[in-house]
């Protein structure tokens, strides 16, 4: 492929053999190989000049891509033998990049120390290109952005209160209860402040219920502290309050009726060739949180 595209690119079997370290008459034969391999004509040939056929100008497009590839892939080896550097900029949801993200972070970072990274988290939607990043990881169902994704582990929020609180008010059996309890209610979910449902599985079909509470905040952390302090019920990423359950902090409430869990996907740009360094990492987090 490398003579055939260095052919086509100096117009001259000399020129192409001077490159390769070989000669004329070896040049012939590599493309000859690749004709007689692909069973078509790649080149009309006369003694004074040569010039693409109609199949052989699709296919030199295509030799293009793959040895850009294969150059790539060189490089990434070449990283994995080096010690890798280089920076990368990632944008996350809050609550996902504390309780999911940095912890990989921090394990590729150990294994690659000279590497730079930004990670920016907020529960806003980010614009890949406008806000210059490499990598976004978004929740729930994607819209056609045409953007490269890779699906990872789907993010799953549970219900949980502190032993205290439910000794005072009871247990909910069934979503319904809810009405008669305090929910801890995250800000973000809804535009309109005025009106919040939670998502439940109630019969196999997934429903959103109004709830209702007296304390409302747009942070993650705030809520979960106030749900170990005894001031309701929250619902919140099960990593988030997995150590406080472990510590009997929170008990989980409602198992039989979790909302579906949300998909999760890791993003890039399908227009720029991603850096080796940004190879590794999509392929570690996939390896890693699939």
């Amino acid at each position: 492929m490398e003579a055939f595209v260095l052919t086509v690119k100096t117009g001259s079997f000399v020129s192409t053999s001077v490159s390769l370290n070989t000669s004329p008459q070896m040049v012939t034969k590599y493309i000859a190989f690749l004709e007689k391999h692909l069973g078509l004509k790649l080149l009309n040939r006369t003694t004074r000049s040569q010039h693409l056929t109609v199949f052989g100008k699709q296919y030199y497009q295509r030799c293009l891509l793959i040895l850009a590839e294969i150059k790539e892939t060189k490089i990434l080896a070449q990283q994995f033998i080096e010690e890798p550097k280089g920076r990368l900029r990632i944008s996350a949801p809050v609550s996902y990049g504390h309780y999911n993200l940095i912890p990989v972070i921090g394990r590729f970072m150990k294994r690659y120390p000279k590497l730079n990274i930004d990670i920016q988290l907020s529960d806003r939607y980010v614009d890949i290109v406008k806000e210059d990043y490499d990598i976004v990881f978004r929740i729930g169902q994607l819209n056609d952005s045409g953007l490269i994704g890779r699906k990872l582990k789907p993010f799953q929020l549970i219900f949980a209160a502190s032993p205290s609180y439910l000794m005072q008010n009871g247990v909910p059996a069934v979503p319904d209860d809810l009405k008669n309890h305090q929910c801890l209610i995250y800000q973000y979910v809804n535009r309109n402040k005025n009106d919040y449902v939670w998502p439940f599985t109630v019969n196999g079909k997934a429903v959103n219920l109004s709830i209702s509470g007296s304390l409302q905040s747009n942070d993650t952390s705030a809520l979960a502290i106030a749900a170990i302090e005894g001031l309701g019920i929250t619902m919140l990423p099960e990593p988030m309050l997995n150590e406080a359950i472990k510590q009997d902090k929170l008990l989980p409430i409602l198992q039989n009726y979790l909302p579906p869990a949300r998909e999760v996907h890791m993003l890039y740009t399908a227009d720029r060739q991603p850096l080796a360094i940004m190879k590794m990492f999509i392929e570690f987090v996939v390896d890693t949180m699939s």
